[in-house]
């Protein structure tokens, strides 16, 4: 009985050590409200290399949740504007985001956001990255 109620109390002064890791990890999430602006580099299947200047702007964060829009050259000439909503992932490094028909997975280290973009379709499949740095 010694032995039981001594391994039960050495857990209960482990255990704490072994959550509070876990839970660091859900602390704060970053701030990402602001301007991020940077060059983005793809291609697409039918219209061919997309690149130019790309613009996301977080307007509104609760905790890891977002909104924000961004603005990026379209693979049929111009730019496109589209709303997102996005997260971040407990640990703050990966972000996700979606519009009405895309989606954006990015990765997130300090004021630097490296946002990738793929779209699957018929002989018009685009894949378009594009690293973005957080504005003054």
């Amino acid at each position: 009985m010694k032995f039981a109620t001594a391994l039960l109390a050495a857990s209960l002064l482990v255990a704490p050590a072994l959550v509070q890791p876990a839970l660091a990890q859900d602390a704060a999430a970053p701030n990402i409200l602001g301007t991020w602006k940077g060059e983005s580099d793809g291609l697409s299947q039918k219209y061919g290399w997309v690149t130019g200047p790309v613009t996301l702007v977080v307007s509104e964060q609760r905790g890891r949740s977002f909104r924000a829009n961004i603005t990026y050259p379209s693979e049929k000439g111009g730019t496109q504007t589209e709303k997102l909503v996005g997260t971040l992932t407990p640990d703050g490094k990966n972000v996700l985001l979606a519009g009405d028909d895309t989606i954006h997975i990015a990765v997130l280290q300090g004021s630097t956001l490296d946002a990738c973009y793929l779209e699957p379709g018929d002989n018009d499949g685009v894949a378009v990255c594009a690293r973005l740095a957080k504005q003054p």
